[in-house]
């Protein structure tokens, strides 16, 4: 079954319209509709991160067919890209606008972290962004290469570029995604106090020979 892009982006927008939570605190009515704000938060998250794709494909003139039930995921694409440029930007646009929605949400004041829909979305951005790169690196259900065959966006973008600049990639994404995740989980009101204190601090910052180095501070 294909899917054209418009209707994917059709679907997309109509998914954030309807489930787009109040920036505004409110109050949960019951558990079970905690649930499903919070279901709903996964579920735009994913059609974000295929939307990405999507939106990039249609930016450098790619050709996109989408499938579902493909590629040990439920959604997946075949893509046609005239350049290595091309490819490596759709490939890379998903985990890329993971990482961009979650510092989105962390940086806004006036968003509401306890609310279950931003929780849900930011499960999302964090957890498959940590899980993808695993399996990239580990599992290998979703990223696959075989010669000129390959599957999921690390082994898209690591054929079109090469493994070097893909396994960086990879690591920047878990860096960056477990590090947002530590800040979110600071905003939370069932958080420890322990975490909330200033007395601990987890940061990161770039290496001027590349890579990373993480810090973790306790004050005295």
């Amino acid at each position: 079954m294909k899917i054209s892009k418009k209707r994917i982006a059709f679907i997309i927008l109509t998914i954030i319209f309807i489930f787009t939570p109040s920036l505004a605190k409110s109050e949960e009515p019951s558990l079970a509709y905690s649930f499903l704000k919070f279901s709903a938060g996964i579920i735009t998250g994913a059609l974000i991160h295929e939307g990405a794709h999507a939106l990039v494909a249609g930016a450098t003139d790619t050709q996109m067919s989408w499938k579902i039930g493909t590629y040990n995921q439920p959604i997946g694409f075949t893509e046609e890209a005239k350049s290595k440029d091309k490819g490596m930007a759709v490939y890379s646009a998903g985990l890329l606008s993971q990482i961009i929605g979650a510092e989105l949400i962390l940086q806004a004041d006036k968003i509401d972290k306890n609310d279950s829909f931003i929780r849900g979305l930011m499960a999302w951005n964090v957890l498959n962004a940590v899980f993808y790169t695993l399996d990239y690196w580990v599992f290998k259900i979703t990223n696959k290469g075989n010669g000129n065959n390959y599957q999921g966006d690390l082994k898209g973008l690591e054929h079109y570029s090469n493994e070097s600049l893909a396994q960086g990639f990879a690591i920047s994404i878990a860096v960056i995604a477990t590090y947002q995740g530590y800040r979110f989980l600071k905003t939370q009101t069932w958080a420890p106090d322990w975490l909330k204190s200033n007395s601990y601090n987890l940061s990161f910052a770039p290496l001027p020979y590349g890579g990373f180095i993480f810090s973790y501070q306790i004050r005295f």
